[in-house]
């Protein structure tokens, strides 16, 4: 009975999604980390910068290529991610007439949105920007189980922190947020020092062991990162891959 309550209670599934973002380290590709808050739905986790879809990604995503699969989420949540990723982690996949900004601009671009004094959409419209649409790969689809506390329906995509750019935690989002491998991040978690969820503990799984990052992202744009998505797996929340793979 407790579970049928459980799962009725949960009904609410909001969309989402996240960026891993990389960088190419002494030891292979590392991926940064954030740590939550010890409040919320999922206190003191490991995450991927990320978030919800709100009402102006739609009207963003029309800047974006339109999915060329059924694999592939429609534009929305690849905007959602560009936004959570510059909002997070001060990573901004995108271009003005001029290149990329200048870090003084990224800077205040950024403390604009986290002080709420411009709507990410109104800082990208003044700024003249437009995504750097190949720069960030779809990777994969969860939708929390139902017994979770809180329900997502997630897109997750990966990118290549551009060179000239430095990713950052702020301190009104995220406790600490670190450069890490794969394999240290797992391993920081079977010791018990890390609190991850499935499917960060997945996909962590998923980059491990690629030399570098262009090898991963080249993997990832050809479908070739997929694992098999076992019963179990799905019933954790991984969906299961459709059709054929492109590489938006």
């Amino acid at each position: 009975m407790k579970d049928e309550e459980t799962i009725t209670y949960n009904k609410t599934i909001r969309e989402a999604a996240s960026v891993i973002v990389l960088r190419d380290g002494e030891a292979g590709p590392e991926v940064f980390m954030l740590q939550r808050p010890g409040r919320g739905d999922f206190p003191d986790l490991h995450v991927f910068p990320g978030g919800k879809v709100d009402a102006d990604d739609v009207e963003l995503g029309a800047q974006l290529a339109a999915p060329q699969s059924p694999n592939h989420p429609t534009q929305k949540f690849k905007a959602a991610a560009l936004r959570e990723c510059f909002e997070e982690c001060g990573v901004l996949f995108a271009d003005n007439h001029d290149g990329q900004l200048n870090a003084r601009d990224l800077q205040r671009f950024r403390a604009d949105i986290l002080s709420n004094r411009i709507a990410f959409k109104d800082g990208f419209e003044r700024f003249q920007l437009v995504f750097q649409d190949d720069a960030v790969l779809y990777f994969s689809h969860w939708i929390t189980p139902p017994y979770a506390p809180a329900r997502f329906d997630t897109r997750f995509f990966v990118a290549h922190v551009p060179a000239e750019q430095r990713a950052e935690n702020h301190a009104s989002e995220t406790i600490a947020g670190s450069w890490q491998t794969p394999e240290l991040a797992l391993r920081n978690y079977a010791r018990g020092d890390w609190q991850l969820i499935v499917p960060t503990i997945t996909t962590l799984r998923m980059i491990s062991g690629y030399d570098d990052v262009a090898t991963l992202m080249h993997a990832v744009k050809h479908g070739r990162h997929r694992i098999p998505v076992t019963p179990s797996l799905h019933e954790k929340g991984m969906q299961y891959f459709v059709g054929t793979w492109c590489s938006f």
